[in-house]
């Protein structure tokens, strides 16, 4: 599938608008008048790719799933209430990037204003405004900047998203035979999925033990998918089951980490909210499940890079 690339400036409303699985904006503004950078939403179609840029970084890539339609707005208060109620939104699934990437890290020649409507402003800046149309040279950095990368012979990538799996599957960018580049579709490390979850509807937790529903259960990579290598991306050993009611978020964002006998630590990132300390106690102290030689050395990759981090 050929498609347009997009880009859209979320800044504050992008934690609201990744939860609800859209992008939203207003047909007018408070004086009545209309935008180009609103307008611009009209001319997505489904399949679209967007770049999603918040506070300085691009945060996530999405495929538009619909067209634009009118909504009303996707939440009230806060910078909403600076619009009007009324406007459009289109559904987006997105891929949230493992590592951000900031603005400065895209080649100044790839950020100046190629054509109208363009993202940048003549000194390389993001211009203000919502939605914009990237060049496809600027797109394209960035997906092989995120490892959105696939080559034809690739047999995880599909041409369309299965029904109901928009979820879990991540779009890539293809070289067709002739030259052109296609988007395909690849599921997210399908394989350690099957190996982690091997058909089950029950399976325990890694790190607070507790047996739960498979959806429940997010394959979570021990080592951090962006620093692994090709051979360590498709290594079994590398992921574990980790719980979404908060032993994965607490274990990603190094709240807790595992020492070399297995057993979960304190991680070096502080303490900023004392509600937390009890979720902590809870599994502080624990040997995790399936703890071997054979993934000792991913936990203590993710230890050295929390360690790392606190000490910037």
């Amino acid at each position: 599938m050929v498609v347009n690339y997009w880009w859209v400036n979320q800044g504050k409303t992008y934690e609201e608008e990744l939860d609800a699985g859209a992008i939203w904006a207003p047909f007018r503004n408070t004086s009545g008048g209309r935008q180009h950078h609103w307008d611009r939403m009209d001319g997505v179609q489904p399949g679209d790719l967007i770049i999603h840029y918040a506070r300085k970084q691009i945060r996530a890539v999405g495929r538009a799933l619909t067209t634009s339609r009118a909504a009303p707005a996707l939440s009230q208060g806060g910078d909403w209430d600076r619009w009007e109620a009324d406007g459009r939104e289109i559904r987006v699934a997105y891929t949230e990037l493992e590592v951000a990437i900031p603005l400065g890290e895209i080649p100044t020649d790839l950020r100046r204003p190629n054509a109208p409507g363009s993202p940048f402003d003549s000194r390389g800046q993001v211009n203000q405004g919502y939605f914009f149309q990237p060049s496809e040279e600027t797109a394209l950095w960035v997906f092989e900047r995120a490892g959105l990368i696939a080559n034809p012979d690739d047999e995880d990538v599909v041409p369309v998203v299965p029904r109901g799996e928009e979820d879990h599957y991540e779009p890539v960018i293809v070289s067709g035979p002739d030259g052109t580049r296609i988007v395909g579709y690849r599921p997210e490390h399908s394989q350690l999925v099957d190996f982690l979850k091997k058909g089950r509807r029950i399976s325990s937790c890694a790190l607070c033990g507790r047996a739960l529903p498979v959806g429940l259960l997010i394959t979570a990579h021990i080592k951090r998918r962006a620093d692994c290598s090709d051979t360590e991306r498709v290594n079994p050993h590398v992921v574990m089951p980790a719980c979404s009611l908060g032993c994965d978020s607490l274990y990603e964002r190094g709240f807790i980490v595992v020492n070399d006998a297995g057993r979960i630590i304190r991680g070096p990132r502080g303490i900023d909210a004392p509600d937390l300390a009890p979720t902590l106690d809870a599994v502080i102290g624990r040997t995790v499940l399936n703890f071997s030689v054979k993934n000792a050395k991913f936990f203590a990759a993710h230890r050295r890079r929390h360690t790392s981090l606190t000490r910037r």
